[in-house]
């Protein structure tokens, strides 16, 4: 690097710097937990939150979810499962064009959010990374231990250097950009079910 690009580049960082807004305090939560409405634990405020997004929520016990899941993937003829004890009907392989024709995705999610009812999946995997947006419908199991207040908390729990990809999902794929009219599943999934493991299943300490 000669004398002049540096100097170049110095002034330019220190114009950047000068314009850096002053830093200010992190905001309060939108939903904290001790403004939680009397009488309702996380998992409703998580279900109101995910139901109001579009998504089906369903709650299960650990014995009843592989038949939870299969109510909800009735009548689809092409199933792909990340989900531990759930059945593919299609195998990927790591071959993406299964995703042509994919009806459903069954996953499994390591985190909620009572906040907004978003799940956050996380993965390497490329093909089940195309699926969460290419597949018809999306099912993904969460347990309700693992559902927390808010994005503040969530945030705290999450490690981006995990996985070379995450998201946080929330209800099916929907715009409104064309005449402002809203549009389910025109850039991804027309539907997401949420089966919830509830926390207090006796088989599930």
């Amino acid at each position: 690097m000669t004398p002049e690009s540096r100097s170049a580049r110095d002034a330019i960082l220190a114009a950047v710097r000068a314009a850096r807004p002053p830093a200010v305090a992190r905001p309060e939560p939108l939903w904290p937990a001790r403004h939680r409405e009397p009488g309702w634990s996380r998992l409703d405020a998580f279900t109101a939150a995910a139901t109001a997004a579009g998504a089906t929520v369903t709650p299960a016990t650990r014995n009843d979810v592989v038949r939870l899941v299969a109510g909800a993937t009735d009548g689809a003829t092409s199933i792909l499962s990340f989900a531990a004890g759930v059945s593919s009907t299609t195998s990927s392989h790591g071959d993406a064009h299964i995703l042509n024709e994919l009806d459903v995705l069954v996953c499994e999610s390591s985190l909620g959010v009572a906040e907004n009812g978003a799940v956050w999946i996380a993965t390497s995997d490329t093909v089940l990374r195309g699926a969460l947006f290419l597949a018809a419908r999306v099912v993904i199991i969460v347990h309700e231990t693992e559902i927390v207040d808010d994005l503040h908390q969530a945030y705290e729990r999450i490690d981006v250097r995990s996985h070379s990809f995450g998201a946080f999902i929330s209800g099916p794929s929907k715009t409104a950009d064309i005449e402002q009219s809203l549009v389910i599943g025109a850039h991804g999934p027309k539907a997401l079910t949420l089966v919830v493991v509830r926390a207090n299943d006796a088989a599930n300490p």
